[in-house]
């Protein structure tokens, strides 16, 4: 406790007259947080340790446009791009705006980070993938992959993302420049998945992501060398999750899949009633997504039976999160859901005044959720 609270009260924060931000102090870094869009580099979006029930709004943020990004929480401090050319932060305890790094073009999807590092992606210009150090301030590297929609992912020593001309890239964390490109039929929305293949070598293994052009590739990470390729029957803008043996992902087929991690293998397909952009959420036996036909899924991991079924009324693109005994996630409705996982029972929603398409963040206790009403959201135990 007193070295939290030695961080807490250390913490310093500097926005120069250009829009430049950072942090002076550095021991907070290294604290457990929600660094990626999915909370790890597997895209489970699960945590297994328990959270009270966030019934109360704790504090919102209005910044002014609809935001379709979803929240990173690196160290204490969290991060969010939007669509008026900035990235801002925030303290995710008491919701203090820290300041912004201004860009030359919107931002829809997540940063990742790691240490005082976080790499993101642009929707368009001349230089639309950025590695910026939150201590110094300094942006590292800046790279021109076209428009990046897709959020990136750390695998070892590069820095993974897809672009809007089809071509995953591996980039050098270090100094941004492409150790391998592998190129697909269509634009990239899914952020990929990695799982490394040996502690030894934690930059080796396989990467996972799906194309608009329908098919599910696994590439090996070191190379971005094809290891095998799925088709589905439609495109994929869903981002697979790797769990327990298995490649989850849906399509806007209205197919969830499930795959076999090593080949590509069809285990099982489970039909919903509509397109899935929503994320799939891995964790323990179940597999949650949402669906373009109004509902939240749990469905058992090696049967792919449904397990329970959530009707909301709207569409459900934002992709869910597991924390615990408890499911979060948004509609198009404007509410922001809390769910028992294991049983689908509603246990608190909250009501927005826009539709929600951003995926939620969780930390320390809180879970964060952006709205197209252009708030930025809190909630925690009440």
């Amino acid at each position: 406790m007193r070295r939290k609270l030695l961080w807490v009260t250390a913490m310093a924060v500097a926005v120069s007259c250009s829009g430049a931000f950072r942090y002076k102090d550095q021991a907070f870094f290294d604290l457990p947080a929600w660094s990626c869009f999915r909370g790890d580099r597997q895209n489970t979006a699960c945590l297994a340790s328990g959270a009270a029930l966030p019934n109360k709004l704790l504090w919102k943020y209005d910044l002014d446009r609809p935001l379709l990004s979803s929240p990173i929480v690196l160290g204490r401090i969290l991060v969010i791009g939007s669509l008026t050319k900035r990235l801002h932060f925030f303290d995710a305890l008491n919701g203090k705006h820290l300041g912004v790094h201004k860009i030359p073009s919107a931002v829809s999807s997540s940063a990742c980070g790691q240490a005082s590092v976080i790499y993101f992606g642009q929707d368009q210009g001349k230089e639309t993938m950025t590695a910026l150090d939150l201590r110094t301030g300094k942006v590292l590297w800046k790279k021109d992959l076209g428009d990046v929609t897709s959020s990136p992912v750390l695998c070892g020593n590069k820095v993974v993302v897809g672009s809007g001309s089809g071509i995953l890239w591996a980039l050098d964390r270090e100094t941004g420049e492409a150790v391998w490109k592998f190129q697909t039929g269509a634009s990239i929305i899914s952020t990929p998945a990695f799982e490394s293949s040996s502690p030894a070598y934690p930059d080796r293994g396989t990467v996972w992501f799906g194309s608009a052009d329908g098919r599910l590739h696994a590439l090996e990470s070191d190379s971005g060398k094809a290891v095998w390729e799925f088709k589905a029957q439609a495109g994929i803008y869903s981002s697979p999750a790797v769990k327990n043996g298995k490649v989850f992902f849906g399509s806007v087929d209205g197919n969830l899949y499930a795959l076999n991690q090593a080949d590509g293998s069809l285990k099982w397909t489970f039909q919903t009633e509509g397109d899935i952009y929503s994320s799939p959420a891995a964790a323990d036996s179940l597999v949650y997504t949402g669906s373009n036909d109004y509902c939240m899924y749990a469905v058992n991991q090696e049967s792919g039976e449904v397990v329970w079924k959530f009707e909301t009324d709207g569409l459900i693109h934002s992709s869910p999160i597991a924390v615990g005994d408890k499911l979060f996630f948004g509609s198009y409705d404007g509410n922001f859901y809390v769910l028992d996982r294991f049983t689908g029972k509603s246990l608190w929603k909250y009501q927005t005044e826009g539709m929600i398409s951003s995926s939620p963040a969780y930390y320390d206790g809180k879970v964060y959720v952006a709205s197209e009403d252009g708030r930025l959201y809190c909630f925690g135990p009440g």
